[in-house]
């Protein structure tokens, strides 16, 4: 008789009705189940991960049928991409795909628009259509990021710009919270993800915190202003895989390398403008640098396997 998973098992496991699940095996193939002797189908952990990536997928704007297909055709079915991965390689998912520059121009001059126009439902769309285009990690390092670039920089010339600056930092931080909460496995890593004291600058962070729980890792998010002392506190009570965070002065990344938290034997992910100017040497022994949120994804797979390592020896 073949092991597995009832089909009740897995709605449990996933939150999607058996119904939904079965619609989706029949029409799709996100569910492949095998069969026991007896002809009844059960259902494995692959099973259980395709059907969270789905439902990760369409978080993002993802039709069913659109996301099911991305899912089924991709050689790492979860795309969680992370437990089992090259360590080295580079991840196999939609965040690592280069689009035409005209494309990705088009994009931004939408929610550059929708920002000026302070009409938050075009943001929304305009995010859902990049999402589902090219993926979190490439939307956000490739559309979102440069228009907030533009945006702290062009407030020096006309303060009115500090208006449109501060819409775009309260339409988009909700949305990003929300890619926080897209389901994941149980059993998959976690990330405990804040900036540190002294940091105000918190959406750079917390779009490296969505690149995270894109890649597949049970994300905690702490915010802007995080002392050392709450991030060891908060790491022994999450006992997280990885620890990240993300700087954008060189004062705050300077005040959290004076005091480092005791985080077990997590692996610091550091990123953000305030560490990319200092030395490899200036960082500490287990911690690895981020440069872009479209590289965050490698960068993960070698911390975790660095702590992975660090919990053996």
């Amino acid at each position: 008789m073949t092991a597995g998973l009832r089909i009740g098992a897995v709605a449990h496991r996933t939150g999607v009705a058996v119904p939904t699940l079965r619609a989706w095996e029949s029409r799709y193939g996100v569910l492949q189940p095998a069969r026991t002797d007896g002809g009844q189908r059960r259902y494995t952990e692959s099973d259980v991960e395709r059907v969270l990536a789905v439902l990760r997928l369409t978080a993002q704007g993802w039709s069913v049928s659109a996301a099911a297909a991305s899912v089924t055709a991709d050689r790492s079915p979860s795309r969680l991409g992370i437990v089992g991965g090259d360590p080295t390689g580079a991840p196999h998912d939609v965040s690592q795909t280069r689009e035409p520059d005209a494309a990705t121009a088009r994009f931004r001059e939408g929610l550059a628009a929708a920002i000026s126009s302070f009409d938050a439902a075009h943001a929304d769309r305009t995010l859902d259509g990049a999402f589902a285009r090219f993926g979190v990690a490439f939307t956000l390092e490739d559309v979102v990021m440069p228009v907030l670039r533009d945006l702290g920089e062009g407030w020096r010339e006309d303060p009115m710009l500090i208006a449109s600056e501060h819409f775009a930092t309260n339409t988009l931080r909700p949305r990003l919270q929300r890619l926080l909460h897209a389901a994941v496995a149980t059993s998959a890593p976690t990330c405990l993800a804040a900036a540190p004291d002294g940091e105000d600058h918190e959406l750079g962070v917390l779009a490296a915190a969505a690149v995270a729980a894109d890649a597949g890792f049970r994300v905690t998010y702490l915010g802007s202003r995080t002392p050392s002392i709450a991030l060891s506190r908060s790491a022994g009570a999450v006992r997280p895989d990885v620890l990240l965070i993300g700087a954008m002065t060189q004062e705050s990344a300077e005040r959290f390398l004076a005091s480092v938290p005791d985080v077990g034997s997590a692996t610091m992910v550091l990123g953000g403008a305030g560490f990319d100017a200092m030395a490899d040497e200036a960082l500490p022994a287990r911690a690895r640098r981020a440069t872009t949120l479209t590289d965050l994804p490698r960068v993960l797979r070698l911390a975790l396997e660095l702590s992975a390592n660090g919990r053996k020896n």
